[in-house]
C-alpha cells in the first residue's frame, strides 16, 4: 500500500498541535482555578477582651454579597484593611490588633471567596470596587471623618488598596504588603522557552476565561503614579521584592513614598518576621500621613 506521506504528516501535525493546545489548556485551568476559586476562610473569633465588630453587609457592583466587620474608631481616623485572595474576617494578615490597640477604627472587607452568591476572585480587579463600596456603605452611618481615612492591604490587598486610592481620593493614605506589578505580566514573565511561553499564556488566558477580566488591565505599577500627592508604604520581603518587582514599583511612584524591604521576609511572613518593627512602622506612618493627633 503506497502511503502518501505529505497528507500523513500534515495530519500527525495537526494532530500533536492539538495534544499540546489540549494539555496546554488543563494544566493552565488546573493552576489558575485554585487562584480564582479559593476555599472561603470562615472568620476568626476575637478574643473578649479586643473590640467587638460590627457587622455590615457589601452588596457589590455584580449583585453579589459581601460581609465586612467595622472596628468603631477611638481616634476619628479609620484604616480600611484587605486580606489576600483567600483571606478571611477577625485577626488574620494583615493582623490588626495593633491598630486597634492605637484607637484606629477598622473596615476588614472579605474576599470574593466568601461571596453570596459565589463569585470567582479577580486578584485586584473587582475587588478594587468591592473596596470603595465598602467604604461607602460604612460612611452612610455618618460616623467617619472623611479626610482621616488610610487603605492597607496585604497581597491581592495591597494591590486592590493601590489601584482603590488610585480612583478615590477619599483614602488619604495607602500601605501595601506584597502584590504584583501587572497581573499579565506576572504570569507569563518567567518564560525561558516557547513551552514556557505557551503554557504561562495558557494560564493568562484561563484566568480571562473564569473572570471575564483581562489580567493586563490589572496593573499597580501604572496606577501608583496616580495616588501623588497622597502618601504610598510599599512593604515587601527580601525574598519577595525581586519576582514582585517591588523597586520598580517604587520607581513608579511619586513622592511621597516610602519602600521598606523586610529582612529575611517573605511573602505572607513580614508580620510575623518582623512583628515589631512593622508595627511600628505603619503606626508612624499614618501618624505622619493621617495628622499629628492621631
Amino acid at each position: 500500500m503506497k502511503i502518501r506521506w505529505p497528507r500523513f504528516i500534515f495530519r500527525l501535525g495537526f494532530a500533536l498541535l492539538a495534544a499540546y493546545l489540549f494539555l496546554n489548556l488543563a494544566l493552565a485551568w488546573s493552576f489558575s482555578y485554585p487562584l480564582t476559586h479559593p476555599n472561603c476562610n470562615p472568620p476568626t473569633d476575637i478574643p473578649s477582651n479586643r473590640p467587638q465588630p460590627e457587622e455590615l453587609e457589601i452588596t457589590t457592583h455584580d449583585g453579589h454579597l459581601l460581609d465586612a466587620w467595622y472596628f468603631p474608631s477611638g481616634n476619628g481616623a479609620l484604616v480600611v484593611t484587605l486580606p489576600g485572595h483567600g483571606g478571611t474576617l477577625g485577626l488574620t494578615n494583615p493582623d490588626i490588633g495593633f491598630l486597634l490597640e492605637q484607637g484606629y477604627g477598622v473596615l476588614q472587607i472579605e474576599s470574593r471567596a466568601c461571596a453570596e452568591p459565589a463569585a470567582p476572585v479577580t486578584l485586584g480587579y473587582h475587588e478594587t470596587s468591592d473596596a470603595i463600596l465598602g467604604l461607602d456603605r460604612l460612611l452612610a452611618q455618618g460616623e467617619i471623618d472623611l479626610h482621616t481615612i488610610a487603605i492597607f492591604g496585604h497581597s491581592m490587598g495591597g494591590v486592590t488598596a493601590i489601584r482603590a486610592a488610585a480612583q478615590d481620593k477619599r483614602f488619604a493614605a495607602v500601605i501595601a504588603d506584597g502584590g504584583f506589578y501587572n497581573l499579565g505580566e506576572d504570569f507569563v514573565n518567567s518564560a525561558t522557552s516557547w513551552w514556557d511561553a505557551g503554557l504561562l499564556y495558557s494560564v493568562a488566558a484561563t484566568f480571562w476565561l473564569q473572570t471575564g477580566v483581562n489580567p493586563w488591565q490589572i496593573s499597580p505599577i501604572d496606577d501608583l503614579p496616580h495616588i501623588h500627592p497622597r502618601p504610598v508604604f510599599l512593604i515587601y520581603g527580601e525574598h519577595e521584592i525581586e519576582s514582585g518587582y517591588g523597586y520598580q514599583q517604587y520607581e513608579a511612584a511619586l513622592q511621597p513614598k516610602t519602600l521598606w524591604v523586610v529582612p529575611d521576609g517573605y511573602h505572607g511572613g513580614n508580620q510575623t518576621t518582623a512583628t515589631e518593627e512593622y508595627e511600628q512602622r505603619i503606626l508612624e506612618f499614618l501618624s505622619v500621613s493621617l495628622g499629628p493627633s492621631h
